[in-house]
């Protein structure tokens, strides 16, 4: 469990990091300040989920709703790249529910979420 709880919060941490810096226009900087707040959400949560692996994988779930809602608000790089965020979080929740003890791999999380960042900058 431990692994599991080192693994969501350094991929969390990864993400909110590397969005924090989102900026661009006015669409785009709504949709980025929506994307890392929700990621920033998700850590909350997903840290007191951490024993409930389909509570968890519910939350990356709807995350990645969010975050590939926010994303089609501003269109162009920042859409493109929340879908392969969003994409990301949702495989996260399917490792997580699989059943096989796998731990999820959290570098997905970061490259995504820098692709993110570049898009929102």
């Amino acid at each position: 469990m431990r692994t599991l709880r080192v693994a969501l919060g350094a991929a969390m941490l990864a993400a909110v990091t590397a969005t924090a810096g989102c900026g661009g226009g006015s669409d785009d900087k709504a949709a980025c300040d929506a994307i890392k707040a929700e990621l920033t959400s998700i850590t909350t949560k997903g840290m007191q989920q951490i024993s409930d692996p389909q509570g968890l994988a519910k939350t990356y779930a709807d995350g990645a709703a969010k975050v590939r809602a926010e994303g089609k608000k501003a269109g162009g790089d920042v859409q493109n790249n929340a879908d392969a965020l969003a994409t990301v979080m949702e495989e996260f929740g399917k490792t997580l529910t699989a059943g096989n003890g796998q731990i999820p791999d959290a570098s997905a999380f970061t490259t995504a979420s820098v692709k993110v960042n570049e898009a929102c900058s």
